[in-house]
């Protein structure tokens, strides 16, 4: 299962805070996490240390594979995630 990471800004524009996210491609959102720049998110969301590794791992015993991702506008595989979320929440509501 791939797992893609990405932040965006978040708060003010003088600020360089970026909220990340992790979203499966499955559409099953992850997890999120408030960072002061995005280099630290990477780091909070698990790219470059073993962070939120337990919890990834245990929605996927299977294994998963972590793509972090520059342009999430553009990124065929973060819209296609994004775009299962949005239908697994409009059949729940």
């Amino acid at each position: 299962m791939k797992i893609y990471l990405t932040c965006y800004p978040y708060g003010s524009p003088m600020n360089n805070d970026v909220i990340g996210y992790a979203l499966a491609e499955d559409g099953t959102g992850l997890a999120s996490h408030l960072s002061s720049h995005v280099e630290f998110s990477k780091h909070d969301m698990g790219l470059t240390c073993n962070w939120k590794h337990e919890h990834y791992a245990r929605c996927y015993p299977e294994g998963y594979e972590l793509e972090w991702v520059d342009a999430p506008e553009t990124h065929e595989g973060w819209l296609n995630a994004l775009a299962l979320n949005k239908s697994k929440r409009e059949v729940k509501e």
